[in-house]
C-alpha cells in the first residue's frame, strides 16, 4: 500500500508547466516503473480525476486537483483577504512578500505579492529553494537534523549564487541561528542583490504551519532588517487574528 502510495506521488511529481503532458512509455523510463504497472497507475488516477488522458496513452493533470485545492484554502486561514493584506504589505515597503509552507518534500508558494514588475515573484504552487531561502531555512529549522541531513544527502546544497550555504555544517549553524533569533534571514543565497527575512505563522501549540518573507534589495535589508521583522511580525497575528470568527471557533493563535 505505501509502495503504490509512493509511486503515485512520483507519477504526479512529474507534471510541471514545463512538462504539461507524459506518456506511459516516458513516465515508466522516468521512475523505472514496469510499463504494466505504470499504465495501472495512469489508468487508475484519470478514473478518479487526478489526472485525464488527452490522447492515446499521453496524460494530463485532471481538474479534480483544482477542486481540492480549493478545498485546502478555504479550510485553513489563508484566504482572500490573506492576498490583499500581502499586496498592500508588498506595495507599502516597495517589496515582494511570500507566504509558504512545508509540504512534505520542500517549500512551497500559498500566496505572494509584489510590488515589482520586473523581478522574478513566485506564484502559487511552486516550490521555492528550502536551503537557500529565509521562507526554506526557517521551516527547515522546524524538522530534525536527521531529516534535515537526510534530504542533503539526497539532493544536496545546489548552489543558486556564489552565497549559497554550500555545506552539510554551515546549513546546520544557520537553522541553530534560527532558533535562536526567532526569524530566519539571507543575503543573496537565491538572488544576487536581494535579502529575505521570514517569521513564522503558528498554531496554539506553537506549531509553525506556513512562514512570511519580506524581501528587498540587500542594502535596504541590512539598513532596516529590525523593522522589517517587527513588520513580519505583526503582519503574521493580523493575517492569523482575521482568521477568528463568533461563527467558528480558530484553530490558529497569533504569537
Amino acid at each position: 500500500m505505501l509502495n503504490t502510495i509512493d509511486r503515485t506521488g512520483r507519477v504526479l511529481n512529474l507534471f510541471t508547466a514545463e512538462a504539461p503532458e507524459w506518456g506511459v512509455t516516458a513516465v515508466a523510463a522516468a521512475l523505472g516503473l514496469p510499463k504494466s504497472t505504470t499504465f495501472d497507475i495512469l489508468t487508475s488516477l484519470a478514473e478518479i480525476g487526478l489526472l485525464q488522458q488527452t490522447s492515446g496513452d499521453r496524460y494530463r493533470l485532471g481538474w479534480k486537483l483544482l477542486a481540492i485545492s480549493r478545498r485546502l484554502m478555504s479550510s485553513s486561514c489563508f484566504n482572500a483577504h490573506t492576498h490583499h493584506t500581502i499586496t498592500g504589505l508588498a506595495k507599502h515597503l516597495s517589496a515582494t512578500v511570500t507566504i509558504g509552507a512545508w509540504d512534505g518534500q520542500g517549500v512551497v508558494c500559498i500566496a505572494s505579492g509584489s510590488a515589482s514588475r520586473t523581478g522574478p515573484v513566485p506564484t502559487e504552487g511552486t516550490h521555492l529553494s528550502g536551503h537557500a531561502s529565509a521562507l526554506g531555512k526557517l521551516l527547515m529549522a522546524q524538522l530534525s537534523w536527521a531529516k534535515v541531513q537526510e534530504r542533503i544527502d539526497r539532493y544536496g546544497l545546489p548552489a543558486l549564487t556564489a552565497n549559497t550555504v554550500g555545506d552539510a555544517d554551515g546549513f546546520r549553524a544557520q537553522l541553530s541561528n534560527v532558533h535562536q533569533r526567532g526569524f530566519a534571514i539571507e543575503h543573496g543565497e537565491a538572488v544576487i542583490g536581494h535579502s529575505c527575512i521570514a517569521v513564522g505563522l503558528y498554531e496554539c501549540e506553537r506549531r509553525m504551519i506556513a512562514a512570511l518573507a519580506i524581501c528587498t534589495p540587500s542594502t535596504t535589508m541590512r539598513a532596516r532588517q529590525d523593522e522589517y521583522v517587527r513588520i513580519a511580525q505583526r503582519t503574521a497575528r493580523t493575517l492569523l487574528q482575521h482568521d477568528a470568527s463568533p461563527k467558528r471557533q480558530p484553530p490558529y493563535c497569533a504569537t
